[in-house]
């Protein structure tokens, strides 16, 4: 179930100088005439209560308790002015409302936007028409990998295209849901073998004249080399350390290389690689790699 509230469950007032308070304050001096406004905020959890004002004097005021949603009691203060209609309270509990509502979306997507800067999965938000509105540090590197030096990815063995190109292909897919589909998850690979798992998924509008949104993630995986190495391995009862000394096999170090990578002398390297040819029937490094090539 999705969360209903913004992400800071323990309300906090906002600080003395915060804009949007400010604006409520001016607004509310302005309709009532006050010669100063005084507001005082009370969290419904542990955290204290604060007060704010604008203008100057002191004296008879009066006070307004006003609607300021579940996680707040608001009381304003009014220097002399006259008592309000209740149609003035109304409106001034409405723009308070949304003067906090307002803030809790932006902490809330200030941390959502900070959380996703940490992840190592690339993270994109397309419209539905393909284009980009938003993308994490990781998911910009490959933007700039796309710019830089064109990257193409494939899917179930297609044609390569551009990785972007391949992308919005499936969001404009997701996003009018051919097939009746609202998502799509698989895998695409890029260059060299590498493997990206890649989800794709539709966002509804929060509202019903809102955009829709098609979120894109995609998180490095198992290359088809390393999967055929994992298979080759299990098949052949490897130790740990020889499947290791093979993946660096697989990448075409030398046996100096591949002891400076593992931390250990070339003579215990060359000892694992006598094993790996014993264990696999082979007599070098070129039949034992053409061995792996076609496990499957």
């Amino acid at each position: 179930m999705g969360a209903k509230h913004p992400i800071v469950l323990e309300p906090q007032c906002p600080a003395q100088e915060d804009p949007g308070i400010l604006s409520f304050m001016r607004l509310a001096q302005m309709l009532t005439q006050a010669s100063w406004v005084e507001l005082e905020l009370r969290p419904s959890g542990t955290a204290p209560s604060q007060t704010y004002r604008v203008g100057s004097g002191s004296g008879k005021a009066i006070a307004l308790l006003l609607e300021a949603g579940i996680e707040f009691e608001a009381t304003l203060r009014l220097g002399k002015a006259a008592q309000p209609g209740g149609d003035l309270v109304t409106l001034l509990s409405e723009s308070l409302q949304r003067a906090l509502e307002l803030r809790s979306l932006l902490i809330q997507t200030d941390l959502l936007s900070r959380a996703l800067e940490t992840t190592s999965s690339s993270v994109l938000l397309f419209d539905d028409e393909g284009g980009i509105l938003f993308a994490n540090p990781s998911a910009d590197h490959l933007l700039s990998q796309q710019t830089e030096d064109e990257l193409l990815g494939s899917r179930n063995n297609r044609p390569r295209q551009p990785l972007f190109t391949l992308l919005s292909s499936l969001v404009e897919r997701v996003a009018s849901h051919q097939g009746t589909e609202s998502a799509w998850s698989g895998a695409i690979e890029l260059e060299e073998g590498r493997m990206m798992a890649c989800e794709v998924s539709a966002v509804p509008a929060p509202v019903s004249d809102g955009p829709n949104a098609v979120l894109v993630t995609l998180q490095p995986t198992e290359s088809k080399s390393d999967r055929r190495i994992q298979v080759f391995s299990s098949s052949h009862s490897l130790s740990p350390r020889e499947q290791e000394v093979l993946q660096l096999l697989g990448r075409g170090l030398t046996t100096v290389e591949m002891a400076d990578e593992l931390g250990i002398s070339p003579h215990t390297i060359r000892d694992h690689l006598k094993h790996l040819y014993r264990k696999t029937g082979t007599k070098g490094r070129n039949e034992l790699l053409g061995l792996i090539s076609r496990a499957s």
